[in-house]
């Protein structure tokens, strides 16, 4: 009796064992197949001036708080001359309408400077999107992300 529970229980344990491996091997696929699915965003900026600092870049997906720094999704900066070179890779993005909002840094303080609530450094939008006594509308610089699609956008500054 005492054999035939011990072979029962290795039988058991092989089970166990075969269900562990199948699981990681089936979420190992569904993260792979989730990262194939994701949008990225590539953009290249153009009428950069000055060859130092940094580009801030901001994206947005709610209109509501677009372009206020409490709305951004993600966000980050990179060197301009890797800019110039590479442009600014965005990516792991939903599919999805998203905003970009972009500034160069030239003094590499970490924030847009102003003078009077006129900026002093350049700033640009997705779509171009034009400004008029204030930011532009989610709408006008919105643009459609799909699933396994890179976009390319070229950003002006001004």
């Amino acid at each position: 009796m005492f054999i035939i529970q011990i072979l029962l229980l290795l039988r058991y344990k092989k089970i166990e064992n075969m269900k562990i491996n199948f699981l990681v091997i089936v979420t190992s696929i569904m993260f792979a197949f989730s990262k194939l699915s994701s949008g990225e965003i590539k953009i290249l900026v153009s009428n950069i001036e000055e060859k130092t600092g940094t580009i801030h870049y901001g994206v947005y997906n709610n209109s509501k708080l677009f372009p206020e720094e409490s709305g951004k999704i993600l966000g980050g900066y990179e060197e301009v001359s890797k800019v110039v070179e590479n442009g600014l890779l965005i990516n792991d993005l939903e599919e999805s309408n998203y905003a970009i909002a972009i500034f160069h840094d030239t003094n590499s303080n970490n924030k847009f400077d102003t003078f009077f609530s006129i900026p002093t450094e350049k700033f640009g939008f997705s779509n171009n999107a034009k400004v008029f006594l204030g930011p532009p509308k989610f709408e006008d610089a919105s643009i459609f992300v799909g699933q396994n699609s890179i976009v390319e956008i070229m950003i002006e500054l001004r």
